[in-house]
């Protein structure tokens, strides 16, 4: 197994060079470069290869079945860093602030421990370690990078397929795992309430699409509470308000743009179908309105035998390890759009450093010591979905 001094090399190295979505060229080449030359793995990047310029999937094994996957995701965000510890991002406003370097770093670790038990016979199936990139951000198709992966076919004989997520707000050795849908759907809106506008000094000349947006405010925000069953996971949030220019004249327009997230495709569909029935009210006070929603992500479900045969995986690897049975929350995470194609499960490793922070913050850190974990349950998971394939009864 590769050390914990190994991993938080290749961690460091990744958060000192964090890259966007789509653009992690070099963290494409430092990836290739740990792994070229490993016996028994072969590598593929490129868009020609994988779907997308980015990214690297690392093939473990001979390439007989059973066929199984593990993922980590690649990308940073577009967050200034301040957490000042020695290592941090040399990029102006780039920052690892979501755990992706620390992924990398444990699927590395995967990768080479991998290819030393193919060496020694004790690989008997094929393991597809994939580095993807773009999780965080769409481009300008509306997609990331999972989909365009899926859409090459790369990913087309995985057979089952685990992802781990650090989580800084669990402390080491407690793991959040549930089956079901653990993060949201999500879904982005674009909001443009028209009316007329004129002067401030005479609103009745005008038909005020500020005035408009007064009352149609509350109604969105009462649609998860009153609209949507209690038990039923729903947030709408509305993160942006624009219109308007000088302080004496009305716009003609305003822009609200917001999210919703759900668990079930029912909720998803309901809460649009709400949010039409509302947006009538603009017309019956001689407005208009113009509404686009994005489908995101799709909720992330846990399949049910892969989360069960990670419970047992997680008490082999560490027999004290606590786990949380419940969902990470109303954040989304576009492993679910793989989870959708092929029978997977993802994981949320307890990784709360001293000083205690979040993810996707300027301050996000965490407990080094979480990568040994993590390693260690990829390698038994792999290992595992290979020979529950092979051996379905359990002989």
């Amino acid at each position: 197994m590769v050390s914990i001094d190994k991993l938080i090399t290749w961690r460091r190295h990744l958060h000192r060079e964090p890259e966007l979505s789509f653009q992690e060229i070099k963290t494409t080449t430092y990836i290739i470069e740990q792994l070229q030359g490993l016996p028994g793995v072969r590598l593929q990047s490129g868009i020609d290869q994988i779907g997308v310029d980015t990214g690297v999937l690392a093939i473990v094994g001979n390439g007989t079945g059973p066929i199984v996957g593990l993922r980590a995701d690649i990308d940073a965000l577009p967050i200034t860093e301040k957490t000042g510890v020695s290592y941090q991002s040399c990029k102006q406003g780039v920052m690892h602030a979501c755990g992706h370097d620390g992924h990398s770093a444990m699927l590395l670790g995967a990768v080479h421990t991998l290819s030393n038990l193919y060496q020694s016979g004790k690989l008997k199936g094929t393991v597809k370690c994939l580095f993807q990139p773009a999780e965080e951000a769409e481009d300008d198709q509306g997609k990331t990078g999972a989909q365009y992966v899926l859409e090459k076919g790369v990913l087309a004989d995985v057979e089952a397929i685990i992802a781990l997520h650090l989580d800084p707000e669990i402390p080491l050795g407690k793991v959040k795992l549930k089956s079901g849908p653990v993060m949201a759907n999500v879904d982005t809106f674009k909001l443009t309430i028209s009316g007329t506008g004129g002067h401030g000094a005479y609103p009745e000349q005008t038909v005020d699409p500020i005035w408009l947006s007064s009352f149609i405010l509350p109604y969105l925000y009462s649609l998860p509470s009153r609209k949507l069953a209690a038990l039923e996971p729903t947030v709408l949030s509305i993160c942006q308000i624009s219109g308007g220019a000088s302080t004496n004249v009305i716009p003609s327009e305003v822009t609200l743009r917001g999210t919703m997230r759900t668990y079930s495709e029912e909720a998803r569909v309901q809460l649009v179908n709400e949010l039409n029935r509302g947006l009538k009210t603009i017309i019956e006070l001689g407005g208009a309105y113009d509404l686009h929603v994005h489908q995101g992500e799709p909720a992330l479900l846990n399949d049910d035998e892969l989360t069960q045969m990670m419970e047992e995986v997680l008490h082999e690897v560490e027999p004290n390890c606590f786990i949380l049975y419940e969902s990470f929350g109303m954040g989304g995470e576009d492993f679910s759009h793989i989870t959708r194609k092929i029978p997977g499960v993802m994981l949320f490793l307890g990784a709360q450093a001293e000083t205690k922070t979040s993810l996707h913050q300027p301050t996000f850190n965490f407990d080094e010591l979480a990568m040994d974990f993590g390693l260690r349950t990829l390698v038994e998971g792999a290992l595992r979905m290979i020979k529950r394939r092979r051996e379905p009864d359990g002989s």
